[in-house]
């Protein structure tokens, strides 16, 4: 057991002498056992909204919510952004004003082609929606003199 300081002690024995002289007031011990059961008796004050929040949300979730919605913000506006550029033709510096139509749509084209756009609504042709369907398998037509003596073009060569 370690031994006490003895300027702690000293600090202690004023303390206790001041309060020494003092007394409660008159009646408080014939009222102090009412006040306490009145107090037992009362229901639990209603937590406010601030302390409820507090009992139930767990911060690190909060914060990453907060997170991930701002990074979600960040990817919309992005793409949103991202296809409004590219709508539009690249316009001369100083002169961003006098382009109003969307790429394409003033030459009733593709952008990039010169295929007309499918305003008709009309479905491909079935060879694209089913590639090689019907069709038999035959062998090409090759030179089998240009194979011969040659290896394979997937092996692997390593230095001897």
């Amino acid at each position: 057991m370690t031994n006490p300081d003895p300027t702690e002690f000293d600090k202690l024995q004023k303390l206790l002498a001041s309060k020494k002289d003092e007394k409660p007031e008159a009646g408080f011990f014939d009222r102090f056992s009412d006040q306490v059961l009145t107090r037992l008796e009362e229901p639990a004050p209603k937590p406010t909204l601030w302390e409820q929040l507090n009992d139930q949300v767990d911060p690190f979730r909060a914060g990453a919510v907060i997170f991930a919605m701002l990074i979600g913000v960040g990817v919309w506006y992005g793409l949103n952004e991202g296809s409004h550029l590219a709508e539009t033709g690249p316009a001369p510096l100083g002169q961003t004003e006098s382009v109003t139509e969307p790429l394409g749509q003033e030459l009733d084209v593709l952008a990039g082609g010169s295929l007309p756009l499918n305003k008709s609504k009309a479905e491909p042709p079935r060879i694209l929606m089913n590639p090689g369907a019907g069709l038999a398998t035959r062998p090409a037509n090759a030179d089998p003199s240009l194979l011969r003596g040659r290896a394979a073009s997937n092996t692997v060569h390593t230095p001897k």
